[in-house]
């Protein structure tokens, strides 16, 4: 196996069982899903999962191949863009969310030698509830004063999971505007959190 080896001999081989040539065809595509991933978010995670997410895209493509469809490369790019979308539209269902903002009735146990439960620490507190949503809708108020009409926009489309160009589409502006506003409101919404 050499680097001239084509990408679709080294998917057959790595179908067939060959490590070498899966590992080989993965990280000559590891720059590709980088680019790819790069123009996308995941709400509530970082760059990372959107790279794993492109590389789960392009084990599938592997996996799935049928050289009698495409070559190989667009075959990839569309699987890897399929699974970056798929992750950012299931993160914007906000399925999970009950188990990402849960508060333990069960709280720390840390403090307990003998590993009984502190029931009054551990109990469900109403003010703590109360206090944490309040915060969380003073934080909406603050970035919707603090962003301009175009922010607004681009951010709505953002967490439903739209690509550069369906938002930009959506907003009626090119895609290096969108990634503009982008990072204004990443720089607002730290100034806010700060």
């Amino acid at each position: 196996m050499t680097e001239n080896t084509p990408d679709e001999k080294l998917v057959k081989m790595a179908n067939i069982g060959d490590d070498a040539a899966l590992d080989a065809i993965m990280q000559r595509y590891k720059g590709i899903v980088k680019i790819i991933g790069r123009h996308y978010f995941i709400m509530g995670a970082d760059g990372e999962d959107v790279a794993q997410e492109g590389m789960i895209g392009l084990y599938k493509a592997i996996r799935e191949f049928d050289e009698n469809q495409a070559a190989f490369r667009t075959f990839a790019e569309i699987c890897i863009k399929r699974q970056i979308l798929t992750a950012i539209k299931t993160a914007a269902r906000k399925k999970h969310a009950p188990l990402n903002d849960y508060i333990s009735i069960h709280g720390d146990n840390n403090d307990a030698d003998d590993g009984s439960l502190n029931f009054e620490a551990d109990m469900l507190n109403p003010e703590r509830i109360i206090i944490n949503r309040e915060g969380k809708v003073e934080i909406e108020e603050q970035l919707g004063r603090a962003l301009s009409s175009l922010e607004r926009g681009v951010l709505r489309h953002f967490l439903q999971g739209g690509s550069y160009a369906q938002i930009a589409e959506a907003n009626g502006c090119n895609e290096k505007a969108v990634d503009n506003a982008l990072s204004r409101i990443r720089k607002k919404v730290i100034l806010i959190l700060a």
